[in-house]
C-alpha cells in the first residue's frame, strides 16, 4: 500500500503575466489555463499487428478569460481584432519570479466584443497553439528549500 504524500502542494495563479506578441495583457486576464485536446482513433489491424495501439493527437489552446477593454484602442478586444489569424509568441507566467512559465505560439482569433450594460463584462477566447507549449522549471525552488515545506 503506498503512503501518503507528507504535504499537499496547492498551486494558485498569482500576481503574474501574461504576453502576447509582446504586450502583456495580465491586467485583463482573469483566468488563463493551456488546455489539452486529446483525439484518439482506433489504429488499424494488420496480420503483423492484429491489436495496435490507439492513434493519439493532443492540440493545445491558451484559453483566457478577459474583462473587456473595447473602449481602449491598444486594448485586449482590439489587439485580438487587429491580429486576427496572425500566429505571434506567448509568454505566460502564473506567478512571476516562483512557478514554470509557459511559452509558444498562438493563432490569434477575435474575442466576442460587449455584453451586459452597466456592469464589468468578462468573455472567454481560446486561442490555438501552433505545436506544443514550453514549460521553464528554473523558477521553481527546490521542495527541500522552500519555506512552506521545511518546518522541521
Amino acid at each position: 500500500m503506498a503512503s501518503p504524500p507528507a504535504e499537499i502542494t496547492d498551486s494558485r495563479q498569482g500576481i503574474g503575466t501574461l504576453t502576447i506578441g509582446g504586450t502583456d495583457f495580465a491586467a485583463q486576464a482573469s483566468t488563463v489555463k493551456l488546455t489539452p485536446t486529446v483525439n484518439t482513433e482506433d489504429g488499424t489491424p494488420t496480420l503483423a499487428v492484429p491489436k495496435p495501439a490507439p492513434n493519439t493527437t493532443v492540440a493545445w489552446a491558451l484559453n483566457v478569460s478577459a474583462i473587456q477593454d473595447f473602449a481602449d484602442p491598444a486594448g485586449f478586444v482590439n489587439f485580438l481584432m487587429d491580429n486576427a489569424l496572425s500566429e505571434l509568441p506567448f509568454v505566460w507566467e502564473p506567478i512571476t519570479g516562483a512557478a514554470p512559465a509557459y511559452s509558444g505560439t498562438v493563432q490569434i482569433v477575435p474575442i466576442e466584443v460587449g455584453g451586459d450594460v452597466a456592469v464589468q463584462v468578462v468573455t472567454d477566447v481560446e486561442l490555438p497553439l501552433v505545436g506544443e507549449p514550453v514549460r521553464d522549471d528554473s523558477a521553481i525552488l527546490p521542495l527541500a528549500s522552500s519555506s512552506s515545506k521545511a518546518k522541521d
